[in-house]
């Protein structure tokens, strides 16, 4: 391999742990500590419910730009072949969020706009098991493309 290639597939590697780092980080400092504590410091859970929301939606979207810019970078290292179990992770961490944002989170808006809280509650459960399943996920991840070559 040229010192160019090497160099390349350095920068590469080096700019993939980058994207997996800050998808994962910025998923999981949202959902585990963020939302949270917006709840429990907020006098208002509406606020805290508007905030949460507001940082779930921006979260959703980066996930989307982080998931295709790591699939490039993968694709560029010629490594998802020999990676499908990386590319089925890839998938769920931006496509829980996502159907979250575009199929529950209108449920959501309609079951709160009813007064159906019931409904609201039962739909935000599910979400909530969207973004914990991304945040397995983000481990998964962070776990199978850090572990040292064969």
């Amino acid at each position: 391999m040229s010192d160019v290639a090497a160099a390349s597939g350095r920068w590469l590697g080096t700019f993939q742990a980058v994207l997996v780092t800050a998808w994962a980080g910025s998923l999981w400092t949202v959902c585990f500590l963020v939302a949270p504590q917006l709840f429990a410091t907020l006098p208002e859970r509406a606020w805290a419910g508007q905030m949460a929301g507001r940082l779930f939606h921006l979260q959703t979207w980066l996930g989307v730009v982080l998931a295709v810019a790591l699939l490039g970078v993968l694709a560029a290292r010629r490594l998802l072949p020999a990676h499908r179990g990386v590319l089925w992770i890839i998938l769920l961490m931006a496509g829980a969020p996502l159907a979250s944002e575009l199929v529950l989170g209108p449920m959501m808006e309609q079951a709160r706009a009813a007064g159906d809280m019931a409904a609201f509650g039962r739909l935000h459960g599910v979400s909530a098991v969207a973004f914990f399943s991304a945040c397995l996920g983000g481990l998964a991840l962070v776990w199978r493309l850090n572990r040292p070559a064969a």
